[in-house]
């Protein structure tokens, strides 16, 4: 073995010697007697490794919380002194969180008589009635379900009926078009006719004239709509007349009929 490794040996020994030294006189606490009892490092700073445990950073509150525990050991707020507080508290964390006796989550006479007047007015029908008024809501419901599918039914026997009339209404409403371009067409054509043989055919003399056309068979049109209103208020006044005059003759035979 070379000198060097024998040096480094050396120096390597030296220092675990130093090292052992020292971890082993490091503990002053010596016990002088068999009674004392020995004191444990876990023991005695259990509050700070408590606190080094923590990582959460929460407020002890809130770590309680997160616990299951009571958030507070005593009243911070007036509203911790308050009976809902402690009711909540007895529910949620038991009867050892709430530090007082269990009787105050039980109502009052009081309360008692207030809750059973707001029970009579909110519900103030009993189980047996609201059963009842249940069952007839839903009877009325079926049944309006049951007329509703009766009727579908019976507009559903009638949809092929239906559906040729919707056909109809449309081939007529195509076959009043067709004829009203043909119609038109047709006085175009009987204009151009006209002015040709006046000898005043132009382009500015056919929409002339077919603008005149136009309006001369509006007034036609409106003229023929009067009348037809005139004649529908004259039926209905004399449909009036028809009524009141047969209203009157029941009136008189009435009268006839008391007076015998």
């Amino acid at each position: 073995m070379s000198i060097k490794h024998r040096i480094f040996n050396v120096s390597l020994k030296l220092r675990f010697q130093n090292i052992s030294a020292r971890y082993y006189s490091s503990n002053t606490d010596i016990i002088e007697s068999a009674e004392e009892e020995p004191i444990f490092v876990h023991e005695r700073n259990i509050i700070e490794l408590e606190m080094k445990r923590n990582k959460s950073r929460l407020t002890n509150a809130h770590r309680n919380i997160l616990l299951g525990q009571k958030p507070y050991e005593e009243s911070r707020s007036w509203y911790h002194d308050t009976v809902k507080y402690k009711r909540r508290t007895l529910g949620r964390y038991g009867m050892e969180a709430l530090g007082v006796p269990a009787g105050l989550a039980w109502p009052t006479p009081k309360e008692v008589e207030d809750m059973k007047e707001y029970e009579s007015l909110a519900h103030p029908l009993n189980i047996q009635e609201r059963l009842r008024e249940i069952k007839e809501k839903r009877k009325m419901e079926e049944e309006a379900i049951l007329a509703r599918q009766a009727e579908i039914e019976k507009k559903m026997a009638t949809m092929q009926e239906l559906i040729n009339k919707v056909h109809a209404k449309i081939a007529a409403k195509q076959e009043a078009e067709l004829e009203a371009k043909k119609k038109k067409e047709s006085r175009i054509e009987e204009i151009r006719r006209q002015l040709i043989a006046e000898g005043t055919m132009s382009k500015d003399k056919l929409a002339e004239a077919m603008s005149k056309a136009e309006k001369d068979e509006k007034k036609l049109k409106k003229a023929l709509k009067k009348e037809r209103m005139m004649e529908k208020q004259q039926e209905y006044a004399e449909k009036l007349l028809k009524e009141e005059a047969k209203s009157k003759e029941e009136e008189d035979h009435a009268a006839d009929s008391e007076k015998r």
